[in-house]
């Protein structure tokens, strides 16, 4: 204890500031030996490693016989990662123990404490504090008495705990006894879980995980009521992480009303590898009369493949739309349909490979619908001088190709009870109605091959002709001949160019106006299929049914664009006015080829913007007017006469709309805990 006499007498020489002053408000912040040992227990000079203890208060008293410090008003201890602060403060260094009177604030590490008349012995690191509130892993917990056990061990008895940062919190958990561990878990015997005051569970022994990041554990169960499951407690869960590839988490909801239910979720991930989700739940549900056990299955999962492959599964199942009552999903409350999937892709060459199944089931119906499988190869568009000399300057550079085929079996379940066969092939005709049938599939495969030619005839007559063959075969037609084949075929010619006219401006607004104009024409033509009425439709798997079709389309679009001046920072208003006209015909008709007349006039000035609007404390920034209109209108071609536009119906719509941002404000919010913003940084974090 030399040194500790040498150095308190080193310091009473150089100003008085260990000891007292007694005159209220004076601050004397002291320092004691800034070469103190780590540790106070045994013997001072046994270690090498030097730690610190700090200290200050309005008023200090030292005791050098008996080591005792007496710190009055405004007390504050530092000593190595634990701080203190209280109205009075006594410290004694032969014991090592610190005692404190009236409201006390403790930061022992990243345990932050509040409450009153604090026992603390340094060397055990154990203590003892009333009327205490902890905060700690973002969890709040108060007791009538918390003790200090170890290093990083808290014990409560009649404590209470939630994470719901309120200063009236809305749910917590109550236990007669309670144990903390720090940065691992909280551990509770004869714990009630209330929701607003209303007691909703018991649980005689609860254990919860607090550690930080992916750590295996209990979850924080959320307890609640609703009118249609009663007091309920969910998520009762065990959480498992797998290094940093999957999390498994295993859980239990429990409702007063409505039963139990069970789940397994899952997910991982695998970069540049795979990726994907799984869910699944067995559920009982209690109901007026009876119960009932249901059943989901619900995952997807994502694989990269060499070669840019990919493999993506969707899956889908229920047992029955009542497991999705009550639930917090939407999308699963309204859900109608179910669908789940299996699609593969693959890339060879300039062409792509795909392969896919599907599965949709209609949950108001009670009935199915699948495709197994579905394979299509397709080749885009490519220049044809690529197959011949590969010279892009050739006469026939123009000429594009394109190839597609497809291959679908389909099938349709209106059986309420379908066997396996029923999904793979079978079909099975109504008892009830011969013309129905109850499970009906159907196979089919198409091909379709293209040949278009694109030119520009000197330099502004854009030309471009097509011609188009279609062929499907098919494993049975609607009079039941097997393996049949059909086919389609048509033409097509288009032209279009655009003409322009520019008019600029010395003064006003506007400093340029364009005019557009660009008229376009198409003729195509197909040939009579009035005989593929006798094919199915399934799929991607169709053929043209109808009579034999000349057709001719005329089009005049026109658009008016503006440029405003320097003042308006040179802005564009590429189609602030345009104007569309339509007209086709049937060369085939005998009478009244051409069909009405249509046009479509649209305006659309663009925003205006109108600054800002500040008011107090309302703010209003970035207010925008947005204003746009559309007219359209039909007139009878056969019917236009210089007396009579013969319009024969028209429409009229417009929109104006306001736009601004708007701080949010929240004018009933709920009060926040506030009773650790003494600590500032330390309670932030």
């Amino acid at each position: 204890m030399k040194r500790f006499a040498l150095y308190l007498a080193l310091i009473l020489l150089c100003g008085s500031i260990l000891f007292a002053l007694d005159e209220p408000g004076e601050l004397a912040p002291t320092l004691l030996d800034a070469t103190l040992p780590d540790s106070l227990n045994g013997d001072l000079n046994s270690k090498s490693h030097l730690d610190s203890l700090f200290y200050a208060a309005d008023s200090i008293r030292a005791y050098y016989d008996s080591e005792e410090i007496y710190l009055y008003s405004n007390t504050s201890i530092d000593y190595q990662n634990s701080h203190i602060q209280a109205d009075s403060l006594y410290i004694n260094l032969k014991r090592e123990q610190a005692r404190t009177w009236g409201t006390t604030l403790l930061r022992d590490g990243d345990q932050l404490l509040i409450g009153k008349n604090v026992l603390y012995d340094v060397g055990s690191q154990t203590g003892i504090i009333a009327e205490g509130l902890s905060y700690i892993e973002n969890g709040f917990y108060q007791g009538t008495e918390i003790r200090k056990t170890g290093a990083r061990t808290y014990d409560i008895d009649g404590g209470s705990f939630t994470t719901c940062d309120h200063e009236e919190p809305s749910y917590w958990f109550w236990a007669q006894k309670m144990r903390i561990y720090q940065r691992d878990k909280v551990v509770g015997k004869h714990v009630v879980a209330y929701v607003n005051h209303l007691p909703v569970f018991y649980f005689p022994f609860i254990t919860m995980s607090i550690k930080r990041g992916r750590e295996r554990g209990f979850l924080i169960p959320s307890p609640g009521y609703n009118s249609a499951d009663g007091k309920y407690v969910k998520d009762i869960a065990y959480y498992i992480p797998y290094k940093d590839l999957a999390d498994f988490t295993l859980g239990l909801d429990l409702m007063e009303k409505t039963g139990w239910k069970s789940h397994f979720d899952t997910n991982y991930i695998k970069r540049y590898s795979h990726a994907g989700a799984f869910n699944a739940s067995y559920q009982k549900n209690i109901y007026r009369g009876g119960k009932n056990f249901d059943w989901s299955l619900k995952g997807s999962h994502h694989q990269d493949l060499p070669e840019k492959s990919a493999l993506d599964l969707n899956v889908d199942f229920i047992s029955n739309k009542r497991i999705y009552q009550g639930s917090g999903d939407i999308n699963e409350s309204l859900a109608q349909w179910l669908n789940s999937s299996f699609s593969y892709r693959k890339p060879l060459g300039s062409t792509y490979l795909n392969a896919a199944a599907t599965y949709n089931q209609d949950l108001i119906n009670n009935t199915a619908s699948l495709s197994l499988p579905s394979l299509s190869w397709s080749l885009p568009s490519r220049p044809v001088y690529e197959l011949f000399s590969g010279n892009s300057n050739a006469w026939y550079s123009g000429i594009s190709y394109s190839f597609n085929t497809r291959l679908d079996h389909t099938g349709n379940l209106r059986h309420k009870h379908p066997t396996f066969q029923d999904y793979i092939w079978q079909n099975t005709l109504n008892p009830a109605d011969s013309t129905q049938f109850l499970v009906e599939h159907h196979l089919g495969m198409k091909h379709n091959l293209g040949l278009s030619n694109s030119y520009n005839y000197r330099g502004w007559l854009n030309l471009r002709q097509s011609v188009s063959y279609g062929e499907a075969w098919y494993d049975r037609d609607k009079e039941d001949n097997k393996w049949v084949r059909g086919n389609d075929y048509s033409a097509s010619l288009n032209g279009n160019f655009n003409l322009y006219g520019i008019r600029n401006f010395q003064r006003g607004p506007v400093s340029s106006l364009r005019h557009v104009l660009s008229p376009n024409l198409g003729i195509s033509y197909v040939p009579d299929f009035e005989d593929n009425k006798d094919y199915y439709s399934f799929g991607g798997i169709s053929l043209r049914q109808g009579k034999k079709q000349a057709n001719l389309s005329l089009g005049m679009d026109q658009k008016w664009q503006l440029k405003l001046d320097k003042a308006h920072n040179d802005r564009k208003l590429n189609e602030f006015f345009s104007l569309s006209s339509r007209i086709s015909a049937n060369l085939l008709e005998e009478r009244k080829r051409f069909s009405n007349l249509s046009h479509q006039l649209n305006f659309r000035p663009g925003a205006f913007d109108l600054g800002s609007i500040q008011h107090n404390d309302f703010n209003l920034e970035g207010l925008k007017l947005d204003y746009n209109s559309s007219l359209g209108l039909n007139q009878k071609t056969y019917g236009i006469n210089w007396q009579d536009l013969a319009i024969e119906s028209q429409y009229f719509s417009q929109s104006l709309a306001l736009s601004g941002a708007a701080g949010y404000r929240d004018y009933f919010p709920a009060p926040k805990n506030r009773s650790f913003s003494g600590f500032g940084d330390a309670y932030a974090r």
